[in-house]
């Protein structure tokens, strides 16, 4: 019988109910097939684009055609011939966010440091904020000439001077009272400020008012709030973050015009709600072939989620990403710049190319897996003939020996695993290999798992399972 071998992340409160898992690869959905044909890719490799003196890399944004990046205690300029200068120094850490201004100032905000740093690309300076009307942030946004900034543990936000970061006016600020709850964040989308507080939030506009530019929009109240400061990212024309409500946290949502829509599913809640800790959480967004990615780190936890909002489908759009011999993904940020998908590592000062091209994550290899849905019939006893996985094959190694993948299955609800079977993808051209495995036991309850980490491109389109169903 043709089995739906393919799918999202759903692993979820009970693994005898669901042990549906996806990591290091993504989905891509075939409108024009007539059954929507579903094919899983592993992700993009890592190439080292430069690596930079100090370490880690805390934040990097592209301005004007050059790279700002702060890594270990400095602030470094990127140009597009690898080149990069030494700004100076900066206390700031994983929390950095990064805006700019017309007047070409670019502001470095650190919430955890409670510092921000201002570069005039103009004079070529660098200066640390020290305005007594300057009270801190979780991040720095930018509206209208205004820097914008939520005054920590308050109901409280404010603005810069008008195209000047480094200036603060006492009296420039408002109050966000539509709830008793403190401020968590913000973010600047499609010309209006949102501000999110623990259980509600708001969007403001800039009206012109002498007195203050910024007032609420009337009607554009939303009844949930943000869990991390640092999971609210922007994407596909809205805006995506980790949610907290009155009645619990630990959902996903994306901004629909003014309406909060939920994006997890029961497995990636489940998940999430599982952390010791949540509201250290992070996210970048990044757009690469026809995908439209919202990556979301959980420090703490050591976990990687994805997002992928080119899936409808939120059963199947997302999967986790892991970094072979540290848990969750490498990259701490990110941002495209001279035409490439850059992202900084966590560990180290190196910068990444994000390249569908290169099969290792800098060296390492990518360890891909799929675990597949659970395989009953009534729980009938059955027999397990052959089961033949759909790969692209003929991709061959380097040296021309052939790769391999391999499949495990449990047979008791998905807690344990068999040793695995290997089966070859094919040498270099070798195309019409099938991959299979045969005289795989019985069982009444029984999962799949297929994985690898050879350094070739992957490619799983569907599988094929011979079963025999018994009477009990």
């Amino acid at each position: 019988m043709k089995f739906n071998f393919l799918g999202g992340q759903h692993k979820g409160f009970s693994k005898n109910q669901n042990s549906q898992e996806t990591v290091n690869m993504f989905l891509e959905v075939d409108l024009s097939e007539e059954d929507n044909k579903l094919t899983l890719y592993r992700v993009d490799g890592k190439i080292a684009f430069l690596t930079l003196p100090t370490q880690p890399v805390y934040g990097m944004s592209e301005f004007r055609g050059v790279l700002y990046v702060v890594s270990g205690a400095y602030l470094y300029k990127v140009l597009n011939d690898y080149s990069y200068t030494t700004i100076g120094t900066v206390d700031l850490y994983f929390d950095t966010t990064i805006a700019a201004n017309n007047a070409g100032q670019i502001c470095f905000n650190s919430g955890y440091k409670n510092k921000v740093y201002v570069y005039d690309t103009a004079a070529s300076t660098l200066s640390q904020i020290t305005d007594p009307a300057f009270y801190g942030s979780p991040r720095v946004d930018y509206l209208d000439g205004y820097g914008v900034f939520v005054r920590p543990n308050t109901q409280q936000f404010y603005i810069s001077a008008l195209n000047d970061f480094t200036t603060f006016d006492a009296l420039d600020f408002a109050s966000d009272e539509a709830d008793p709850d403190n401020l968590v964040t913000h973010i600047v989308d499609h010309q209006e400020l949102i501000l999110f507080g623990e259980r509600v939030t708001t969007v403001w506009f800039d009206s012109g008012d002498a007195t203050f530019p910024l007032s609420r929009r009337e009607g554009a109240t939303m009844e949930v709030g943000c869990a991390a400061a640092l999971s609210v990212a922007k994407m596909d024309n809205t805006v995506f973050f980790l949610g907290r409500t009155s009645h619990g946290t630990g959902l996903v949502y994306k901004l629909n015009q003014y309406s909060p829509q939920i994006i997890s599913n029961r497995g990636v809640e489940y998940l999430i709600n599982s952390f010791e800790r949540i509201d250290d959480a992070f996210a970048y967004t990044y757009q690469k072939g026809g995908h439209s990615f919202y990556v979301l780190t959980f420090p703490t936890a050591n976990k990687t989620l994805v997002y992928d909002a080119a899936i409808q489908d939120n059963d199947l759009a997302w999967s986790v990403r892991e970094t072979y011999g540290l848990g969750r993904d490498r990259a701490s940020c990110y941002a495209f710049a001279f035409g490439k998908h850059l992202v900084g590592d966590f560990v180290s000062g190196v910068l990444y190319e994000l390249d569908e091209n290169t099969h290792t994550d800098a060296g390492d290899p990518i360890v891909w897996s799929r675990t597949c849905a659970h395989i009953i019939s009534d729980f009938k006893r059955i027999k397990h003939k052959e089961v033949v996985l759909n790969f692209q094959t003929g991709v061959g190694l380097e040296d021309g020996t052939d790769p391999l993948v391999y499949l495990t299955y449990s047979d008791d609800g998905g807690h344990s695993y068999i040793t695995p079977r290997e089966a070859s993808l094919g040498v270099v051209g070798q195309r019409k290999n099938r991959v299979m495995w045969a005289r795989l036991g019985n069982s009444r309850d029984r999962v799949y798992k297929v994985f690898g980490s050879e350094p070739v491109k992957t490619v799983l389109m569907g599988g094929y399972i011979d079963v025999e169903v018994g009477k009990t």
